[in-house]
């Protein structure tokens, strides 16, 4: 019997490791063509798939550990979720004419089942929140209609309706799962194939050789690094447990305390997902929401990705200022690590396939993955022949099944908000408490954002975020490419903000520090991330829209107001000399105004930055000459 079991055991794992292979290929035929462009039938084959590799390892742990009852659970889950998926397939015909207005009990049992096994999965893999956000958002579309009209009250919808139309590509397999299946999940195997080929320790390589002889070094390349590579895995955990596992022990070695080098880490980590090319997924989805060019999308955020690592190299450098931290004795020499340059070529293509010629994300993704299969073939250790391709692309799409499930069930939150008009009603309520208000409708949006993110990943926290606090800032007519990225900012940010932050949970596990602690350092440390977005709202100059001395003179006055902030912060100047706490407050109030999009308030912070640079360095020059008049005096007395 043990024998038959093991046999059969490993006849299961042939099949499930044939699953991914088999999906990816269909992928790439569909995206080409090759497959009749059948959209919604593929979205329900990738459902199943998604329910078939994610409850599978559940069940077999289950049953290994003898818990039958609980496996038992599992698979009758499981079981209604494909079948829900089944009965799709072959009612697709009839319901994409009907969707949400016309239903009968079959689709209802079967929606039901789906919305079930897509929670309870997504439960398994990240916890609670998402789940209980979406089941929130399902007892308000079915109770919502007792609320008063203006206080987030609806007109009422049955429950055939709401399951009806979540059921459909205005639910589960809306815009939101549509870019998994046609754009996230090629470029989470393309990060898979770029650390399968070795590149992605040539990029962790080449950020030590330029940035780790640095006073501060260590973290500096935690910076780089972390954002190169955040920007193309997409997720600030996983970005935090692979580059952090290096640089956080070399950043305590060197003299950092433990809470700030893990938020360093957490924070250059989560800003990887800010910084173009890919934005992790956000920059695919939003342009999928705005229905624009993915290029106009990359464009816009150039300009606030900058601003948000200048200010975190700005206080990593403070604080290796603070504490005379030096850098690196022992990094990979430049000239070594640039032998290996054709390491790079995949990102050139990328960047090229996007940027230049202007082919498709989908497509651009294929061609950099295939860059990374050829260029391995130049290096001893990586080299890929079938097997190792087949096993990339095993891990690949295992990794992504996260991402998938909880793409679906963010698709239930966007059908309820869209159906009952949550959003509209939260952008009134913000707006009859604001006003006009610009600013104050701005920090009340972001905090929304953040605490909707908070125990979320990324792609989940702007997806919800976006879709509830957008409106309020679109009704004080702030473009729309304008308010997605304030959102997208702020959701992204919830990874590192306390008392909820995934990112800085990891950093602080792996720095030995305490949680909390680690958190704020964190957000410290990512202040740009906190201050960028309100430059760029009130700015449209900073997403390089305007004239080009606009343009000029509102990237110049975003810098010295970040470098205000900085030493406000951190409490020294680049010098080493201390700064005040009045000081402090005039470097704020001189950020302030150099943030406030004016001519004369410009003038004004900027006067009062050099003020405060001024009075510090001549303080700095006056103790300098009283020391060196005390040591003259002393020698004197000695002679």
């Amino acid at each position: 019997m043990k024998a038959y079991s093991s046999r059969t055991e490993r006849v299961l794992d042939k099949c499930l490791q044939v699953i991914p292979i088999i999906f990816v290929i269909g992928l790439i035929s569909y995206m080409f063509g090759i497959i009749p462009p059948e959209a919604w039938h593929f979205e329900t084959f990738a459902v199943m798939i998604i329910l078939t590799l994610g409850y599978e390892g559940y069940i077999r742990k289950e049953l290994n550990e003898k818990k039958l009852v609980y496996s038992l659970v599992s698979f009758l889950i499981y079981l209604s979720g494909i079948s829900s998926c089944i009965y799709l397939f072959f009612e697709i015909p009839r319901l994409e004419w009907f969707y949400g207005s016309v239903w009968n009990n079959a689709d209802i049992i079967f929606g039901t089942l789906l919305i079930i096994a897509l929670l309870d999965l997504t439960r398994r893999k990240f916890g609670w929140p998402l789940p209980s956000i979406a089941a929130f958002f399902l007892l308000y579309s079915l109770f919502g209609h007792y609320l008063p009209s203006g206080y987030f009250g609806h007109s009422g919808f049955s429950y055939g309706r709401i399951i009806s139309f979540l059921y459909s590509p205005a639910g589960i397999f809306g815009i939101v799962f549509k870019t998994f299946i046609s754009i996230i999940f090629i470029f989470m195997l393309f990060g898979t194939f770029l650390q399968k080929t070795g590149v992605g320790q040539f990029l962790v390589d080449l950020s030590f050789a330029i940035a780790g002889k640095f006073r501060g070094g260590p973290a500096k390349v935690a910076v780089v690094a972390s954002a190169v590579l955040g920007s193309i895995n997409g997720n600030s955990v996983a970005n935090v447990a692979t580059t952090g596992a290096i640089t956080i022990p070399l950043m305590k070695r060197t003299g950092y305390k433990p809470a700030f080098a893990g938020g360093v880490e957490a924070a250059a980590s989560t800003g990887g997902q800010i910084l173009p090319p890919i934005m992790g997924a956000g920059a695919f989805i939003m342009a999928e929401f705005l229905s624009i060019d993915y290029q106009t999308v990359v464009v816009a955020a150039i300009v606030p990705a900058l601003l948000y690592f200048i200010a975190i190299f700005l206080i990593v450098d403070l604080e290796a200022v603070k504490n005379d931290l030096k850098g690196l004795t022992e990094i990979p020499k430049l000239t070594k690590v640039l032998k290996h340059f054709y390491l790079g070529l995949p990102i050139v293509v990328l960047i090229y396939s996007l940027l230049i010629a202007n082919f498709s994300v989908a497509r651009s993704g294929v061609y950099a993955i295939l860059a990374c299969i050829i260029i391995s073939w130049f290096t001893k250790d990586h080299r890929m022949g079938i097997k190792r391709i087949s096993e990339s692309t095993i891990k690949g799409t295992n990794d992504a099944i996260g991402i998938g499930v909880l793409c679906a069930t963010a698709g239930i939150v966007i059908g309820t908000v869209s159906m009952t008009g949550f959003g509209n009603q939260f952008s009134s309520a913000v707006v009859n408490l604001a006003g006009d208000n610009l600013f104050l409708v701005a920090i009340l949006t972001a905090v929304m954002a953040i605490i909707l993110g908070m125990g979320l990943p990324t792609t989940a926290a702007y997806i919800i975020s976006m879709a509830v606090a957008v409106p309020a800032l679109t009704t004080l007519d702030i473009p729309p490419l304008s308010a997605h990225l304030f959102v997208f900012y702020f959701a992204v940010v919830s990874a590192i903000t306390p008392p909820i932050g995934a990112a800085f949970y990891t950093a602080a596990s792996i720095a030995k520090a305490g949680t909390m602690e680690t958190g704020f350092q964190a957000v410290r440390i990512g202040i740009g991330a906190f201050t960028v977005p309100f430059f760029f709202i009130i700015s449209p100059a900073l997403l390089l829209d305007g004239p080009v001395d606009q343009i000029i003179l509102g990237l110049s006055t975003a810098i010295l107001g970040i470098i205000a902030v900085a030493m406000a912060f951190q409490g020294v100047t680049f010098f080493g000399n201390k700064i005040y706490l009045w000081q402090s407050l005039l470097l704020l109030i001189s950020f302030v105004l150099l943030i406030y999009p004016s001519q004369s308030t410009d003038i004004y912070g900027a006067i009062l930055f050099f003020i405060v640079f001024l009075i510090g360095f001549i303080i700095l020059r006056n103790r300098t000459r009283n020391k060196e008049d005390d040591e003259s005096l002393n020698q004197s007395k000695a002679r």
